[in-house]
């Protein structure tokens, strides 16, 4: 092959592989709806028997033998079924009985709808409309008089017959109770054989890695086995206070809206809609007069709101681990793959393939397309806000944070991180000029924001995603200080108006790691003031008064000659001084410890922890 047809080759495999992966994703959404007869069975069952692995665990662990714990099990979720179905039949039959009675309260309110329009406003065109459909209607059922049913009568089929009519509908019925039963049936056998299942299924994947094969399969259990318990819990407890509402209103059939609004709330985002429907028509129908229908709206305009926005978030939390996109991305191809039940099982087969996102390397992109997860690290995302200039939205960022972890944390892992990355960068010439001043200037404002808020009300609010999914990473250090010192208990030479002075260098990121130590020595309870190492020679003797602690600070310092140049300038200046020198990159503790004895200066420290750990120790031997 000579080179240009090499150069065009290698150009020509990245489209090679988008061309593979779109043909990949067509293959696998063609075999999803061809096969829908057999993999949906197959998913019920399986997620059923999710559902029911706590319940049969439990009864296994009361003393309850494997096969009996699965049989009462399943015989539980069949019970359930059948007694709402069997609640549903009975309460569409006392339904269907008094529907006939309807029909003038339906008549008289269409007619004083139309009556009550204005004429040429737009409710009295609506009331046409509606004036015009009835006319329609009626003219379509006179269409449909004895004469023309019997001539339909004639045409039909001479081979038909009542024997042939029932044969079908006992077919059309024979289905769904098939596969009804083959659902509980698999699900039986998946529960009675699930840890021979795992084992299979950890073979098949790769038993070189069993930690990590294991972990994805607990986790997809816990994961879905808590969203199930907790969907059923919360829907019929959903159903329940509905089918209570519309009985103290007065509707006819309460309880039978109140089941069909708990099981249509499995389907996301539309079940509630669908849900208020019935029960709003049968309001409209029973009732002559309007109080009906508008209790009924509102019973459910305050129950969903109260139930999706509040209790529901409480209750769930962070348990399925999917970003709101991915729910409604998932909803809408899973419904048209599949239909109805595709948008039942839309959000449990979406958490199956975040485990596998999260568990297995090659597929880590469904983690980041579909969790909920930050798709960046903490400090990556404080570098990118300082970059864009948003120190509001880092700062509110850092304040959730602050609700679990310390301030010498967060200033370690997540704002230190940042700057070494930005430090590289600025090395590389990438960031420079405006762009480098608008990353400073945020810098600053973000700790100056977290000066000023210590003690704001932003303590009592719930931390979101970002926060949560950075406390799963980053735990406190174990030497962070847990309390402020006592001023009023300190030795005398620390008790001056100003005792903490921070020094930083001349490098563009040295100014921002110095006011952040500030603020974290001032956190600790001593008073800090933070002057460039420049400008501090030359600095009246009003800045420097007081003082007992210099530090100096450096994202990356020229030499070692050059801090022990400025070490004994410092103790020249300030007399009896005690000198901590801050080195923020990371560094290997055997440089630090012979720069230690090169320097003779009281630290070396090489993150905010280690500098407020000695600082502490010197104020309080």
């Amino acid at each position: 092959m000579d080179i240009i047809t090499s150069r065009l080759v290698r150009q020509a495999v990245p489209l090679f592989n988008a061309l593979a992966t779109l043909g990949i994703v067509l293959g696998l959404g063609a075999l999803l709806m061809l096969g829908r007869d057999v993999l949906i069975p197959l998913a019920l069952a399986l997620l059923l028997s999710f559902a029911l692995t706590p319940v049969a665990g439990w009864l296994q662990r009361i003393g309850l033998g494997r096969g009996v714990g699965v049989f009462l099990s399943v015989l539980l979720a069949f019970a359930i079924i059948a007694g709402v179905g069997y609640l549903v039949v009975s309460q569409v039959s006392d339904l269907a009985a008094q529907l006939p009675a309807y029909k003038e309260v339906i008549r008289e309110k269409l007619r004083t709808l139309i009556a009550g329009a204005s004429d040429g406003g737009p409710f009295s065109r609506a009331g046409k409309v509606i004036g015009e459909l009835i006319e329609d209607v009626k003219i379509i059922s006179g269409a449909t008089s004895p004469a023309l049913k019997a001539e339909a009568v004639a045409a039909a089929p001479a081979g038909s017959s009542g024997v042939k009519m029932a044969m079908d509908a006992l077919g059309g019925a024979l289905h769904p109770l098939a596969t009804t039963a083959a659902v509980f049936l698999i699900a039986a056998f998946m529960l009675g054989q699930r840890e021979d299942l795992r084992n299979r299924l950890i073979r098949l994947a790769g038993a070189d890695d069993l930690q990590r094969t294991t972990a994805a399969l607990d986790d997809a259990g816990y994961r879905l086995g808590k969203l199930f318990l907790t969907q059923l819990l919360m829907n019929a407890s959903f159903g329940l206070v509905i089918g209570v509402g519309l009985w103290l209103i007065g509707l006819p059939s309460p309880f039978l809206w109140g089941v069909l609004a708990g099981v249509l709330r499995f389907l996301p985002y539309v079940g509630a809609i669908i849900g208020l429907v019935p029960p709003l028509v049968i309001a409209f129908a029973f009732d002559p007069g309007w109080s009906s229908f508008l209790w009924t709206l509102g019973l459910f305009a305050v129950i969903e709101p109260i139930v999706g926005h509040v209790i529901e978030p409480m209750v769930y939390g962070r348990s399925t681990g999917l970003s709101p996109l991915a729910v409604v991305i998932s909803a809408t191809i899973w419904a048209f793959l599949w239909g109805a039940i595709g948008l039942v099982l839309a959000t449990p087969l979406t958490i199956c393939l975040v485990v596998l996102g999260r568990h297995v390397k090659a597929l880590a992109f469904l983690d980041v397309l579909l969790g909920d997860r930050p798709a960046l690290q903490p400090h990556e995302m404080f570098y990118q806000r300082m970059l864009a200039g948003d120190p509001a939205e880092a700062a509110t960022q850092a304040r959730a944070f602050l609700k679990k972890r310390s301030l010498a944390t967060y200033y370690d892992e997540v704002a230190l991180n940042a700057v070494r990355r930005a430090h590289q960068d600025v090395v590389r010439g990438t960031v420079e000029g405006d762009r480098l001043q608008r990353m400073i200037d945020s810098s600053r404002a973000l700790v100056g924001s977290l000066s000023a808020g210590r003690d704001a009300p932003w303590r009592l609010r719930p931390a979101g995603t970002e926060a949560e999914a950075a406390f799963d990473t980053i735990q406190d250090h174990a030497r962070a200080p847990r309390q402020r010192l006592d001023r009023a208990r300190l030795p005398p030479g620390w008790r001056g108006k100003t005792p903490a002075l921070v020094l930083y260098g001349e490098h563009p990121m040295d100014e921002t790691p110095a006011h952040m130590l500030a603020h974290a020595v001032e956190g600790l309870g001593l008073p800090c003031k933070v002057l460039r190492y420049a400008t501090a020679g030359d600095a009246p003797d009003s800045d420097i008064e007081g003082v007992t602690l210099v530090y100096l600070s450096f994202i990356e310092p020229l030499s070692t000659l050059h801090l022990r140049a400025a070490s004994i300038a410092v103790r020249r200046r300030i007399r009896n001084a005690r000198v901590i020198v801050c080195i923020w990159q990371e560094t290997d503790q055997a440089l630090v410890q012979g720069m230690r004895r090169q320097l003779r200066v009281d630290h070396i420290a090489t993150s905010m922890v280690d500098a407020l750990d000695a600082t502490a120790r010197m104020v309080v031997p």
